[in-house]
């Protein structure tokens, strides 16, 4: 099985794939799913999927385009490519999530664009940017939302698309979001989206699987699909995973009489354990999870559709950065509130943290980065925020040498000055959004190599527009897990939408790093980013080591992030050298 992609432009090179109307040098992957339709110098191609029929593409559709109302082309339920085009302009978006993504860049003939960068990477002989790839192991990939992991290869943010003028590119806005609601008012729009997009991926199969590890997201999207179809559900059970996530898993299996898989796991499912079974477009943190995948997905391979609870965390709930945007709007007897209950919650004292968020409220967002740049580049260090902030700095920052410092700092110095000054929590929103888009479209070749196509609903264009329209202030509730979810779905039991967390596969992450310890020393000792004198390799040794023993201030996710770029860049410096 093969994912699917769309691609164009002149000097591009398209071997496979098929045509698409209206645009003259231009392709899809044969086997997406595509609407089309055309008028005179005007044509309309909707590729993936998109549960409407012909004639909302030709009257909808192609009056949109007549009209150049582009954004109005991704309100359409599902997830999936646009292409339109009038005599001198083409306007291509994907999903808002960045699921279905979209790069460019200018070749020799033009602009050439690929919902693969990697593709447009081998067209131009562009390598990887590692100093980009640098940052974003420490520093987190969110502060360049227009750039790709390869040199001079741009990407498409989450919610915007490329409009293309006379072969001149600019980015659009489409996110189209309505104006904030509270919780209340936009949860019935939540609970009806949602419902309609897991109910429009099963409509055409007689039997479909879905992930259950037992958290809110996955249990909601079981129940939901076990109202229209019969569904085989896999959940990963090692006796190093939640048990509580089990024994929910279970009750939800019970409840809706799903047929239900449990692997157990062990050893050779712990993290770095097994090769990955497929080359990927870009570093993705699912490489170190393939044994784990191959185990417990092995009872869906083959069937039609996979549906997971993806992306529920990112739109169902918001960070701490709505205690930011409370502060800005004059709501501070709100944003105290919420810093004292968590205080009190987790036993700490509220007043450094109160102090903390009204510093973070009031320095915005090209302030806070230009501070972070200074710290790297003079070696300094601060504090970690304990609830917040545009930047996080942790240990990880101590594995780069002066060159890397210097790197990673004019990177974040350049990034401050795009958006200095944008509400954080709509800031965190969509950088969640497009982080969570990225981890599914990455890990698409990985599925498709074990024959599972993956599906994800809470990342459908109608779920995140719903979602989003209720306030990241509103979408938190003191004492509550997703609690939009509990108000979008009154249908769903309350043994679910009861719970309070959800548990994480850090023990069994932990194994891996212990178990694949001697390997992973050779791979950081070998990293182009190692090579290119930006990393220091015996630092991260050492926090591998101290992870490896169970260091309880090693800084995990960044490890976590430079293991599996390096296995990346591992494995696309092989692919060059067989190409060669």
């Amino acid at each position: 099985m093969q994912t699917m992609w769309v691609a164009g432009g002149p000097g591009l090179g398209l071997s496979e794939g098929k045509r698409l109307p209206g645009f003259y040098d231009a392709g899809c992957h044969s086997a997406a799913t595509t609407l089309a339709a055309g008028e005179g110098d005007l044509s309309l191609a909707v590729i993936g999927h998109c549960p409407i029929g012909k004639t909302e593409i030709w009257s909808t559709g192609l009056e949109a385009v007549r009209r150049r109302d582009w954004s109005t082309l991704t309100r359409w339920p599902g997830s999936y490519w646009v292409l339109a085009c009038d005599s001198r302009r083409q306007f291509i978006a994907g999903d808002l999530a960045g699921l279905r993504s979209l790069f460019y860049a200018c070749g020799p003939r033009g602009l050439i664009w690929s919902s693969r960068a990697g593709q447009i990477a081998k067209t131009l002989g562009a390598g990887p940017d590692l100093a980009l790839l640098t940052a974003h192991v420490v520093v987190g990939g969110e502060h360049w939302p227009t750039r790709s992991v390869y040199e001079g290869i741009h990407q498409v943010p989450a919610g915007h698309g490329l409009l293309v003028t006379d072969g001149c590119p600019a980015l659009l806005d489409v996110a189209a979001i309505a104006p904030p609601r509270t919780l209340d008012d936009g949860a019935q729009a939540v609970g009806e989206a949602l419902t309609q997009a897991i109910h429009d991926y099963v409509a055409p199969h007689d039997t479909v699987s879905a992930d259950l590890s037992g958290g809110l997201d996955s249990s909601t999207v079981v129940i939901t699909t076990a109202q229209r179809r019969p569904v085989r559900t896999v959940t990963y059970a090692d006796k190093l995973a939640c048990a509580e996530d089990v024994q929910v898993a279970r009750r939800v299996a019970e409840f809706t009489g799903a047929e239900h898989h449990v692997c157990r796991g062990g050893p050779l499912t712990y993290h770095f354990s097994h090769p990955a079974p497929a080359a990927t477009d870009a570093p993705t943190l699912a490489t170190a999870n393939a044994g784990m995948d191959a185990a417990y997905l092995a009872p869906v391979a083959g069937m039609p559709l996979h549906l997971t609870g993806h992306g529920g965390d990112v739109v169902l709930e918001s960070s701490h950065a709505a205690v930011c945007d409370l502060i800005a709007q004059g709501h501070r007897r709100e944003a105290k509130r919420e810093v004292v209950g968590w205080a009190r919650l987790r036993d700490t004292a509220p007043g450094p943290l109160w102090k903390e968020v009204r510093e973070t409220a009031a320095m915005g967002r090209g302030e806070a980065l230009q501070r972070a740049a200074a710290l790297l580049a003079t070696g300094a260090t601060s504090p970690a925020a304990k609830l917040w902030s545009w930047c996080r700095l942790n240990a990880s920052t101590g594995w780069l040498t002066l060159e890397g410092r210097r790197t990673v700092a004019d990177l974040l110095t350049t990034s401050a000055h795009e958006n200095p000054t944008v509400p954080a929590g709509w800031w965190d929103d969509w950088a969640s959004l497009a982080y969570t888009g990225a981890v599914a479209r990455n890990e698409e070749p990985l599925l498709a190599a074990l024959d599972v196509r993956a599906v994800h609903p809470f990342l459908d264009n109608t779920v995140v527009r719903a979602c989003l329209a209720v306030s990241p202030a509103e979408r938190r509730r003191l004492g509550q897990y997703k609690p939009l979810l509990a108000a979008a779905r009154p249908d769903l039991p309350g043994w679910l939408t009861g719970r309070r967390s959800k548990g994480s596969f850090t023990p069994i992450m932990l194994s891996g790093l212990r178990t694949n310890k001697a390997a992973l020393q050779r791979l950081v000792a070998k990293s182009p980013l190692v090579h290119a004198g930006l990393v220091d390799a015996a630092a991260v040794s050492a926090s591998l080591a101290a992870a490896a023993f169970g260091n309880p201030g090693t800084p995990l996710a960044a490890l976590h992030t430079f293991l599996t770029t390096c296995i990346w860049l591992d494995q696309h410096q092989h692919a060059q050298e067989i190409a060669c």
